[in-house]
């Protein structure tokens, strides 16, 4: 499954910035099963201000590809604020893999 990927540039990285912790540790309490939104507690950080990190980033992510149309651009952008909440609470167990957004979003995104 593709889709929100830690690239460089991802939503993955806009929240590892935003919770104080590298991608790699992130990386790591996602994959030991915990979601987004429990790490975000425990930093003491609000998941209203995690998920703003994540569109922002997402938002620049597709602003700079010139490859999609704008109405790909926005298509894409409101697929991932629909499926905001479920990236943000969802848990994986070890080499699941960390893709929430699905194949749709992954192609968009050039995945």
């Amino acid at each position: 499954m593709t889709g929100m990927a830690f690239g460089e540039n991802s939503a993955m990285v806009a929240a590892a910035d935003y919770l104080g912790l590298s991608l790699t540790d992130l990386r790591a309490q996602l994959q030991s099963g915990t979601s987004l939104a429990d790490v975000a507690a425990a930093q003491g950080k609000s998941l209203s201000g995690l998920e703003d990190a994540m569109v922002a980033a997402m938002t620049s992510h597709l602003d700079a590809n010139t490859t999609l149309t704008a109405q790909e651009n926005a298509a894409a952008l409101t697929l991932m604020r629909s499926n905001l909440d479920a990236m943000v609470t969802a848990t994986h167990s070890s080499g699941s893999g960390i893709g929430l957004m699905g194949a749709g979003m992954g192609r968009m995104m050039g995945g």
